[in-house]
């Protein structure tokens, strides 16, 4: 079986105790046969706490919050997050407000904490965030606590309703602008395209929820789509299609015809990868979410004609 493994931190991989190599935000390619080794992983320069496991079934399926996995179709890539020192208690930020009190801090893990005058919310966080500042809605937005909080690789905007007093939204985000009549956040991808999504909220009183008004999606002005070579098409249609932006110029006229289906047959997808050692260069991998920690992947491969696609296939 093959295994792709990513740690995000600096550490060393060892297989029944013998160094295999360093990873430090890169991916570490082996294959094993069974029974699958003991994988011992040791950060290095105090960056957590190490951790061993055995790549069984048990572990495969049933991945400890440190691991997320996935399934290849024929291989597994996990990715290792670090295992936090339990540490005491520490203030990363507080903010008072005349009818609440909102607190990001640490004690065995990164928390939140949200003290109104009609309750009381905590929520641990899957993330520690270098630093949280928070802004208070005014108008149309005074029910909510907008709380900013970068990470080393994203930043994400966690949105606080009062009188519910519970997390309405979560979302990673560029930037983020109040406006009179709702919030905006700017999303900037790293495909091809560069394509650079704004998302319109607004808080919908009735359901007491966050809802989103408008979508707009634009590609970068130095992205011209005439001119990928036929072996990016694929890739960039993808792109188009999971951000919702014109995938249509990528399609041939008689699948253009059928493109309301597209969204079926494709399913409900979160990414694109290219594919593994051991799959067919010609594939695209279709990333799903299956659980928490737990993903798959599901391979397509197009057919182009004349720089358009002429025809899909699931493999």
């Amino acid at each position: 079986m093959y295994f792709y493994f990513f740690c995000d931190f600096p550490a060393v991989i060892k297989f029944q105790g013998v160094i295999f190599g360093t990873v430090n935000k890169s991916v570490k390619f082996c294959n094993f046969e069974k029974p699958y080794p003991l994988t011992e992983i040791c950060p290095l320069m105090g960056n957590g706490t190490g951790f061993a496991f055995y790549l069984d079934d048990e572990f495969l399926s049933n991945p400890p919050e440190n691991a997320t996995i996935t399934d290849l179709k024929g291989g597994y890539f996990i990715r290792l997050t670090k295992t936090e020192h339990s540490g005491g208690f520490s203030v990363i930020n507080q903010a008072k407000f005349r009818d609440a009190t909102i607190t990001v801090f640490t004690e065995n893990g990164c928390k939140v904490s949200l003290e109104t005058q009609t309750g009381f919310f905590a929520e641990t966080l899957a993330f520690t965030p270098l630093s949280a500042e928070f802004t208070r809605g005014e108008g149309v937005n005074s029910n909510l606590i907008f709380a900013t909080l970068p990470c080393a690789d994203k930043k994400i905007l966690r949105v606080y309703g009062i009188k519910e007093n519970a997390l309405l939204l979560s979302t990673e985000t560029d930037e983020f602008s109040i406006t009179p009549t709702g919030f905006t956040c700017t999303e900037r991808l790293k495909d091809i395209a560069k394509h650079e999504i704004l998302h319109e909220y607004f808080y919908s009183h009735t359901d007491c929820a966050i809802k989103e008004r408008a979508k707009s999606v634009k590609a970068s002005e130095s992205f011209d789509r005439e001119k990928l070579p036929e072996s990016l098409i694929p890739y960039a249609f993808c792109e188009e299609f999971l951000c919702g932006g014109d995938f249509n110029f990528y399609l041939s006229e008689s699948v253009k015809e059928n493109a309301d289906k597209l969204g079926g047959f494709f399913g409900e997808f979160i990414g694109i990868t290219p594919p593994p050692v051991f799959r067919n260069p010609n594939e695209i991998g279709f990333i799903y979410k299956l659980a928490k920690r737990k993903y798959s992947v599901e391979y397509f491969t197009f057919d182009i004609s004349g720089g358009k696609i002429i025809g899909v296939k699931n493999t």
